[in-house]
């Protein structure tokens, strides 16, 4: 079993999303599966152009960034995976935009010209499968306590698995990120004991079990019933102000 995780967070190594997938990295490599993180802060990546280079019939499938960028290093890299990882923290409701922009140059891994229907029934043209069609997990983060924050990420890369055949074999979710630096607390203790886990499991048996992705997600805060506090307005307002009163 070999995992490539795509680490997309503009603080590349120093933040809590490589944090993660470094713990994800000790329970796969534990039970014996390669794991490899590309770090694209790190990445030379070019922004797709539009200019429809990799759809001409003298030029299909090739980039006009080939050999000037990273881009189709981290393709092989994709190629020689089994699951991919795709770790970003919510910037402004949606993706970071660095993995925005690698995603984009995702077009020019055409296999043939023309049009195909994906297995869900939806229209798309030909993409490398052996790139992008592979099953991946998400990951994804934020300093918000809200699930609305991390909606539209979580949409966007259902989305993408309809369109490119490729299944999520996992989804985790990880809100209030900034309480991790608290390595300390049992609570986040056991939260990066639950990505140890994931990591297990996706070297074992190539997915990850709902319990794992509950346990990935608890909060990080000891509020009883704050799942349902949430839905009222006055205990986010005085949230609110004690958290502003605390900074």
């Amino acid at each position: 079993m070999k995992i490539l995780a795509i680490n997309s967070s503009h603080r590349g190594r120093s933040g809590c999303t490589q944090l993660l997938l470094d713990k994800l990295a000790e329970g796969a490599t534990a039970c014996g599966a390669e794991f490899e993180t590309v770090v694209l802060a790190e990445q030379k990546i070019n922004r797709c152009l539009a200019c429809d280079f990799c759809n001409k019939p003298t030029t299909f499938g090739r980039c006009v960034h080939d050999g000037q960028d990273d881009v189709k290093a981290i393709f092989e890299r994709m190629r020689a995976a089994d699951i991919i990882v795709y770790g970003s923290p919510v910037y402004v409701f949606g993706v970071t935009g660095l993995l925005k922009t690698f995603m984009d140059r995702f077009n020019c891994t055409g296999t043939e010209p023309g049009l195909c229907m994906t297995k869900s029934g939806l229209i798309f043209h030909h993409v490398d499968k052996k790139v992008i069609g592979k099953p991946i997990v998400v990951m994804t983060l934020c300093a918000n306590i809200e699930q609305e924050t991390v909606k539209n990420t979580l949409a966007y890369f259902q989305t993408f698995a309809r369109y490119t055949d490729a299944p999520i074999v996992g989804t985790l979710v990880r809100k209030m990120a900034m309480q991790l630096e608290k390595q300390e607390d049992p609570l986040v203790q056991a939260v990066l004991a639950a990505y140890v886990q994931a990591g297990r499991e996706l070297a074992l048996g190539g997915k990850l079990s709902r319990n794992t992705e509950k346990a990935a997600a608890k909060p990080l805060l000891k509020i009883p019933f704050l799942n349902l506090l949430l839905h009222f307005r006055a205990f986010k307002r005085r949230a609110v102000e004690q958290a502003n009163c605390g900074s």
